[in-house]
Parts: C-alpha cells; sequence; structure tokens
C-alpha cells in the first residue's frame, strides 16, 4: 500500500489540540474533552471515507479536523457551522504562518472547500452532489453513532448508508 500524506493535517490536528487543551470547560455546551475526541475520530472516520469514495483524503481529514471548531472557539452549540467561518480562517492562519513550517500552506481553492463543507454540516437532511460537504454530513452522522449518542432521522439514514458502502451493514 501507499503511503498515505497526511503531513498537513496532523500539524493541524496537533495545533488545535495544543491550543484547545488549555481550554476550561466553563460555559461550554461540550466539554473540550468531548470536541477533541469528536476532531481526532472524525478525521479519522473521513479519511477512510475519502479512500472509499476517491477524493483528497488529506482535505476530507482537514475538514473533519475544523468542523466544529465553533463549539470550541466561540462556544457555540447551535448554528455553530454557519457561525465557523472566522474560526475556520483564524485556524488556517495560524496554520499557514506560524505552525506549517515547511509544509504546504493551506490553499485559497482548499479553503474555499473546507468553508462550504462546514457551513451547512448540520443541515444532514438535506442531501447535495458536493462530495465534500456530504463527506463531512455522513462522518459527523457515523462518529456520533460510534459514541452511543442517539442516532435518528437523517443522522441515521447517513449512518447505514455509509456503513453498508463500507460492508459493515
Amino acid at each position: 500500500m501507499d503511503k498515505l500524506n497526511v503531513k498537513r493535517s496532523s500539524r493541524l490536528l496537533v495545533m488545535l489540540y495544543n491550543e484547545w487543551r488549555k481550554h476550561e470547560n466553563i460555559e461550554r455546551p461540550l466539554k473540550i474533552e468531548w470536541n477533541v475526541m469528536h476532531m481526532f475520530s472524525s478525521s479519522q472516520l473521513a479519511k477512510l471515507y475519502a479512500l472509499k469514495y476517491e477524493i483528497d483524503f488529506e482535505l476530507c481529514s482537514i475538514i473533519a479536523i475544523l468542523h466544529d471548531i465553533a463549539v470550541v472557539e466561540g462556544k457555540f452549540k447551535s448554528d455553530h457551522d454557519s457561525l465557523a467561518q472566522k474560526y475556520v480562517l483564524g485556524a488556517i492562519n495560524r496554520y499557514n504562518n506560524e505552525y506549517r513550517k515547511k509544509l504546504d500552506p493551506i490553499t485559497d481553492e482548499e479553503i474555499e472547500i473546507i468553508l462550504s463543507a462546514i457551513s451547512v454540516h448540520s443541515d444532514k437532511e438535506i442531501f447535495s452532489n458536493n462530495r465534500y460537504v456530504e463527506m463531512l454530513k455522513n462522518v459527523d452522522s457515523v462518529d456520533r453513532y460510534l459514541y452511543g449518542i442517539k442516532t435518528e432521522e437523517a443522522y441515521s439514514t447517513r449512518t447505514e448508508s455509509f456503513l453498508k458502502d463500507l460492508n459493515i451493514l
């Protein structure tokens, strides 16, 4: 098997982990520990999704890493997807200017894809032709299921579909 390129996404994970672990859980809709676990596991599921559907492996991982950033940095639960842009851009700016070192930057084209997926990922009942939007909605649904969170309606539909495609169901 070919070695997969995950250097940028790994560096981004470490950057956010190091920043987030210093936060306290006061006045948060979800604990930092949950968000860190969800960030890591969603990133791994996104990579599996990318392999299965033959889309950009590392970009899927980056999208999954950043998708709930407004929950952590903005303390939003409601509308966190539509409010995420400034937090996503801030994290990408920190990565590109401080943390990436010799790695490639996250490009403007990638940023556009990242923002388009994150901004609508809570609308699980709406299906689109955008492969990255669908990846994030499905990965977020499956990750929720794998943590034992009650999974109904569109979350359940997405989870079952992805697990069937992986020949798990």
